[in-house]
Parts: C-alpha cells; sequence; structure tokens
C-alpha cells in the first residue's frame, strides 16, 4: 500500500508567533465551532403577542412550513419574519487557519448608509478526533489508512503532537467562519511541507484546480 504521510513528514506541527498581525495559513487554534445540521431546527415561541410582537417562552422546532416566511415578526427579541434563530450545537475545538482577514479592507472608505465591509472574519478547517474520550476508534481503520496515504481530497490526517491531543481529521469539507477576536492561539502550525499539501489540498477540494502539491505527494505515498 505504500508508506503513509505521517511516516514519511516529520515534524508535523512546529511553534509559531501568537500575534495577530502575524496570522497566517496553517496556523492552529481552539475556536468556538457549530456542527452543521442535517436538518433544519429553529427556535420558536410558544407565547406570542401579536399586538406589540414580544416572543418568549421559546423551544426547538423541527422543520417548520412556514421557515423564513412567517406571518409576524418579532418586537423583542428582535426577528424579522425572513429571519430565524437556529438551533445549532457547538464546542470548542481545534481549527487550521486557511484565511485571516483581509487588512486591505479597513482603507476602503464606507457610504453614509453602506453595509459593514469589514467584519473580521477567519475562514478555518475544523478538526475532529478520530477516538473518543475511552481511546475507541471512531472511524474505520481502512478508511484511516486510505486517509493517511491522501486518496481523500477533503481529509488530511493529523497525528498526535504538539496542539494535537489525539490523533485527528482535519475536514476540509467543513470550512467555517469565525471571527478573529474567537482564535485562541496554540503557539503552533503546520510544518511548511504539510502548509504547502494543504494549500493544495483546499484548493483542489474546493475548486478542482491547482491540486499538483496533493496529488504529487498522494503519487510518492503510492510508490513508497
Amino acid at each position: 500500500m505504500g508508506a503513509f504521510l505521517d511516516e514519511v513528514i516529520s515534524p508535523f506541527y512546529e511553534k509559531c508567533p501568537t500575534s495577530q498581525d502575524q496570522f497566517a495559513f496553517g496556523q492552529i487554534f481552539r475556536a468556538p465551532a457549530y456542527y452543521p445540521q442535517q436538518s433544519l431546527e429553529v427556535w420558536r415561541p410558544k407565547v406570542f403577542d401579536r399586538q406589540l410582537g414580544f416572543a418568549s417562552a421559546f423551544e426547538v422546532e423541527s422543520r417548520p412550513k412556514d421557515a423564513f416566511r412567517r406571518a409576524y415578526p418579532y418586537s423583542r427579541p428582535p426577528l424579522r419574519t425572513n429571519e430565524e434563530f437556529l438551533a445549532i450545537k457547538g464546542k470548542p475545538r481545534p481549527v487550521i487557519l486557511i484565511r485571516p482577514p483581509d487588512s486591505s479592507l479597513l482603507e476602503v472608505q464606507k457610504l453614509a448608509r453602506s453595509r459593514r465591509i469589514t467584519h473580521h472574519l477567519c475562514a478555518v478547517v475544523l478538526i475532529y478526533s478520530v477516538v473518543d474520550q475511552t481511546g475507541t476508534q471512531r472511524f474505520p481503520a481502512p478508511f484511516l489508512e486510505r486517509v493517511r496515504h491522501l486518496e481523500y481530497g477533503q481529509f488530511l490526517f493529523l497525528p498526535q503532537g504538539g496542539p494535537i491531543t489525539a490523533d485527528s481529521l482535519a475536514r476540509i469539507d467543513e470550512v467555517q467562519s469565525v471571527a478573529l477576536d474567537q482564535l485562541d492561539p496554540t503557539g503552533f502550525r503546520l510544518t511548511p511541507d504539510l502548509v504547502a499539501i494543504m494549500k493544495s489540498q483546499v484548493s483542489f477540494h474546493l475548486t478542482g484546480l491547482a491540486g499538483q502539491d496533493f496529488s504529487g505527494w498522494a503519487e510518492l505515498l503510492r510508490q513508497s
């Protein structure tokens, strides 16, 4: 089957600066991340005063037929008829930065009533442990072996070490935006070879283009 990437490249992680002005692709942080929804769930009030628009006693409702097109807006808490309070779960988890905010946008002159241009958001890839708290594998061994051979464009295996407390997967198919101030630096980043592979992998998975580094390493591992 050939060698695994984590057997060929060592170390996977190296220490790095933690100041915001030096945030860059490949740095590892902890940040609040949400679980993507498979089924739409929203918070809806059990008590609603149509005259005043006051809503209270919210409970979760699954896939309401009038989602995002309710008959009445809420004034307290404020919510338009085409908006919903999504019921989602989240937790702090390790993430890999793939795009810090564009600082040049701070120089753009806004119109008097224009929308905000700079949201201070960072694009990150979520990291999931491959074992649970008891040490039990969460994924089939053959699948993990294929990931370690770079056979899937959307996964990168991250061995335990540095800021990664257990063998994990970086899921490039789960990219989220996180506010800059919510990124908690670990003081580590991927080493240069891994940064080059992951940049190529992100481009290849999201656009189908420029996957030379990723596919080149995958071929090298097959031949090893």
